[in-house]
This record gives structure tokens, sequence and C-alpha cells, in this order.
């Protein structure tokens, strides 16, 4: 007679479903993803090579009361301390470490880092809006010397055009007050508007064009002017100006066009700076010139 099949275990039974449902929700040793873990915040410190060197005291306080508010709602990633392996040093999330201190809380909820910490320090702080270029720069290029890459290297491991790594790193060689400034948001100037300035290579035009940034004036009409100057061309107006103007004339007769007068002076403004002596036709052409807008100013 065959023997007869035990009925299974209940209790086994429970047990193997709560260990299938934990499987699909735990993180696996062989998993790519980093465990979090809360640490002591006297127990960590501060990266002193950061690539971020100007935080602002009012935006630590906001970020303080915003996490006050709504919690930690991302780790911070920190590394071992080499000299003391109980302690740890930030890789990414100063302003974090700095908004908690603030609050008072006696815990970090933490990601531990073990790859190369300036390269992940670096693309933390690419990734947020509020990075200063002079600190980009700085970090790019502390970090290019510091590991003895080329330029185009550089761009294949952050992930960016070798173009945009040159333009990020030309803002270096703007004078050091008016990098200082825009690192202290003394001036306003975004990285587009650095980088073409950088561009400027005739001294006397980018040290008027410095002058202008200082004044709050710096537009991109005047680079674009300075940079048709720096070539030795003559200024030219975006397409859609140049449409505009091809087109049937807007303004009515015995009106004067503001485009055109625009043009006009960015045209004498560069050819007075290019120092380039006048032909007998142009200078003959520049006084009828000078004749009119004499006649228009002293009518006024």
């Amino acid at each position: 007679m065959a023997p007869r099949r035990k009925a299974p275990s209940p209790i086994l039974g429970a047990v193997r479903e709560m260990i299938a449902d934990a499987s699909d929700t735990l993180v696996t040793e062989n998993s790519r993803f980093k465990h979090t873990f809360e640490v002591a915040i006297d127990k960590i410190s501060p990266d002193p090579d950061q690539p971020r060197k100007h935080i602002d005291d009012e935006a630590i306080a906001e970020l303080a009361r915003t996490m006050e508010e709504h919690g930690q709602l991302q780790p911070i990633l920190v590394r071992r301390d080499p000299a003391d392996r109980r302690h740890y040093v930030i890789v990414a999330g100063e302003r974090r470490y700095r908004a908690a201190r603030l609050n008072g809380w006696p815990t970090l909820l933490a990601i531990e880092h073990d790859a190369d910490p300036e390269i992940a320090a670096l693309i933390e702080n690419l990734q947020r809006v509020d990075l200063s270029p002079v600190d980009e720069a700085r970090g790019l290029a502390r970090l290019i010397e510091g590991r003895g890459w080329s330029q185009a290297e550089a761009a294949g491991v952050l992930g960016k055009a070798k173009s945009e790594i040159s333009g990020v790193l030309r803002i270096l060689t703007l004078p050091d007050d008016l990098l200082d400034a825009v690192l202290t948001s003394e001036l306003t100037l975004p990285k587009n508007v650095l980088v073409e300035l950088a561009r400027i290579e005739t001294p006397a035009v980018r040290d008027r064009l410095v002058a202008l940034a200082f004044d709050g004036k710096l537009t991109v009409r005047a680079l674009r002017a300075a940079r048709a100057e720096d070539d030795g061309k003559p200024p030219r107006l975006p397409e859609h100006d140049a449409e505009v103007e091809t087109a049937a004339p807007r303004t009515a007769p015995g009106k004067l066009s503001l485009r055109q007068l625009d043009r006009l002076a960015l045209a004498l403004e560069a050819a007075a700076h290019r120092g380039t002596p006048l032909s007998a036709a142009e200078r003959e052409r520049l006084e009828i010139v000078q004749h009119h807008i004499e006649a228009l100013l002293s009518g006024s």
C-alpha cells in the first residue's frame, strides 16, 4: 500500500510566502543600487576640494526650512575617511548637510560612494541649476589637471561635448575681479555670456566689455558687435532682423527706424575701434550723415 502523503504545513507555507514577498522588495547583494543608511552628523566632514566654493547662507536657511517641513528627500553621497574609517567625507550634498546641522538634526540619510569622488562631486554639481559658472569652470579645471586629462577625455567622462568643455574653461581667462563678482552674485552673468566674453581675443575690446559688465550694461547685442569687431568683420544682425529690413518698410515716410539707427551705430562703433583709415568716399558719406544728424538734433 502506497504511503500516505503528509498535508503541507500551513506554517511553512506562510513562511515561503513571506520570503517570496520580501525578495521582491529587498536590495540583493548583486544589485546595482547602493543601500542608504543613517549616519551621525558628527561623523561627517565636508570635502575641502569640492567644486562648489561659494555657498549662500540665505539659500542654506531656505533649504533648512524646506527639509524641516518635508524631510530629507535625497540622501547625500559619502566616502570613508582614509584617516579614520569610522568617519565619512561628503562626496555630494554639502548643502543638505549644512541645512541639517542648522536644523539640529543628529543624523542624515546617506549612500556610501566608492567610485571616483571628484568625478561624482562634479557631475552632481553640474546637474544643479544654481551652480555658478565660475565654480563649474574651476572645478572642471581642477579635475582635468589632477587627472592629467585632455579636454576630449574630460568630455567623454562627463558626457559633454568637447566644445562645451572648451567654452567653460575659457571663462577662467577673464579677469579675477570679474570672476569673483560673478561668484558672489555681485554680478549676474549667465554662462553663455561669460563664454562669449572670454572668446574676445583683442585686449582693448575685451576690457571695454568687462567695463560694461561692471556697469550692468553688457548685452548680447554688444557682445555680437564686439565679436564682429574682433574678427575684423562688419557687425551682422540676426537673420530675423535682416528679413525685416529687406521686406517692405514699416516706417512711415519722414520717421526714423530705431532698428536702422541701431545698425548704423554698431557699424560706426566697430569701424572706430578698428582704427582703419577712411577712404575719401567713406569720409564724404560720413560728413553727409553728420550734417543730417546735426540738423535733426538742433531742431529737436
